[in-house]
């Protein structure tokens, strides 16, 4: 059986690992001349993309026998192409599994009828949080954590790529503080709408953590952009702290009181916390088809701890997928159960942002 802990790594990182006993049958496993397929259900070089081409060699060098890991991305329908791809075509034989992210929860969160696939059906391997940053131009802001000019503005565009996507949390995050000229740009990737504000075509823009500490954190020392806020990392018992890469950024309870004058209470604070599962310890995922034999599961849960202890993983995972814990194991499990099971009052939240920005979709 499986026993769950938590260990630190070098101060920085902490990942959840799991402790095999001697009764496993890990040695019965072995994936010796086989290709592993990872289905990323999104084109290359998106953030889910480069955090399993982090995790690439390390599966590869730590799961019995050494098999050749293929990153195998499948965008299309906001996901839902890759991830009805892995739903259709589960071999429990250890070869097949589904990077999963804030997108595909949310395909199922708002009950997509297109969308094939159960996440909580499914054998979780890992899951990987990260945060949300936002920045707007420096002639925009009076200094960092400031949005009183955004709040002012007749118009501050933001990229968006679809109502059906985890986007629609930023429609919800502009409207509950009351950024009223805030306007989607449609249709636009992370990375090509950062592109965008930095040719200072739209006022607005966000990322997770990943870009911000590759590409957003380097603007902001240049002086280019202040970061206005971060979702922050929700803790198990409620809190919410700030990113200790980024402490001096408000986090967003820290603004809502700053705008409002009173703490995020009731159906709002029940609708950011949603979003902070999902763009936190559910943003980041790895699943194998339900069904898969115990001992196969293992094989891949052990793979991940030993990842996790690799001092080349210790020393180069700050820099690629944020200090975070990687958590391991059934913890998974109930964090995507998070994410994707809404209530109808976080519904409403939602769906009242959609039809404030006038978008026709809706969550049923």
């Amino acid at each position: 059986m499986l026993k769950k802990s938590l260990k630190t790594m070098s101060g920085v990182i902490a990942a959840g690992v799991l402790s095999v006993s001697a009764g496993t049958a890990l040695a019965e496993v072995n994936f010796e001349g086989e290709t592993v397929s990872i289905i990323i259900p999104f084109k290359e070089g998106g953030g889910t993309s480069r955090t399993f081409r982090f995790f690439q060699p390390y599966l590869s060098k730590y799961l019995p026998g050494n098999p050749v890991i293929q990153l195998q991305h499948m965008p299309g329908g906001g996901t839902i192409k890759g991830a009805n791809f892995f739903h259709d075509n589960q071999e429990t034989d250890g070869t097949i599994a589904l990077a999963t992210s804030s997108s595909v929860n949310m395909q199922q969160a708002t009950g997509n009828p297109l969308a094939k696939f159960d996440l909580l059906s499914y054998e979780p391997v890992l899951s990987l949080a990260t945060t949300t940053h936002w920045v707007t131009h420096a002639d925009l802001a009076d200094g960092p954590n400031d949005i009183s000019r955004l709040r002012e503005a007749p118009v501050a565009l933001f990229p968006f790529k679809t109502a059906a996507s985890a986007d629609m949390f930023h429609l919800w995050i502009y409207k509950t503080l009351g950024v009223d000229g805030a306007r989607p740009i449609p249709g636009l990737s992370s990375s090509a709408g950062y592109q965008s504000f930095q040719r200072r075509e739209l006022q607005m823009a966000s990322h997770g953590t990943g870009n911000f500490l590759k590409t957003i954190s380097k603007d902001i020392a240049d002086g280019k952009v202040h970061q206005f806020m971060t979702l922050g990392v929700l803790q198990p018992d409620g809190s919410v702290q700030r990113p200790s890469y980024s402490p001096g950024a408000l986090t967003f309870p820290e603004m809502y009181e700053k705008v409002h004058g009173k703490p995020l209470e009731g159906a709002e604070r029940e609708a950011y916390e949603v979003i902070a599962a999902n763009w936190g310890p559910a943003s980041k995922g790895l699943v194998l088809p339900a069904g898969t034999p115990a001992e196969i599961v293992d094989a891949w849960r052990k793979a991940v701890e030993e990842m996790t202890r690799d001092a080349e993983f210790i020393e180069a995972a700050p820099k690629n997928i944020g200090p975070f814990p990687v958590v391991i194991g059934e913890d998974v499990r109930g964090i995507i159960g998070k994410a994707v099971d809404l209530s109808d009052a976080s519904k409403q939240q939602f769906n009242d942002a959609i039809a404030h920005f006038n978008l026709t979709y809706r969550i049923e």
